[in-house]
């Protein structure tokens, strides 16, 4: 059943029985907000992308796309062309397995830092090409 937006705020109020003013004032955000958390998890295929990028030696950082929204996959392609698939952790968790950045290897989980990187562990021990599969 399609409904208008006036409709789909009408059959809310009928369906919770309010017509209390704060509540029919709310309702613009509270189906604003719903759109926005479906657009999000049902991860439609048309907002997938994969970009490459490098892993620099000795430094735990990688930059993000400015579209970024949420991860699918991170992997590092060795010398041998194979990809290695991180594992997607808390930043926590990446300070706890290798406190100290000087611990290197081939990376094996990665973390969102921040707005604009991922953070690796161990420390990538030399330059590795990099493929992210994300939802944008």
């Amino acid at each position: 059943m399609a409904f208008t937006y006036s409709q789909l705020k009408t059959a809310i109020q009928n369906y919770m029985e309010n017509d209390e003013t704060t509540f029919t004032n709310t309702l613009d955000t509270f189906i604003q907000q719903a759109e926005e958390r479906i657009l999000k998890e049902v991860e439609l295929l048309g907002f997938r992308k994969n970009v490459a990028g490098v892993l620099t030696a000795d430094s735990p950082y990688l930059g993000m796309p400015t579209d970024y929204l949420a991860p699918f996959s991170l992997a590092y392609i060795d010398a041998s062309s194979n990809y290695n698939y991180l594992l997607l952790k808390h930043v926590s968790f990446i300070r706890d397995y290798t406190p100290a950045e000087a611990t290197t290897g081939g990376p094996a989980y990665y973390a969102q830092f921040d707005q604009d990187s991922f953070i690796v562990a161990p420390t990538p021990s030399s330059s590795f090409n990099v493929e992210l599969h994300y939802f944008y």
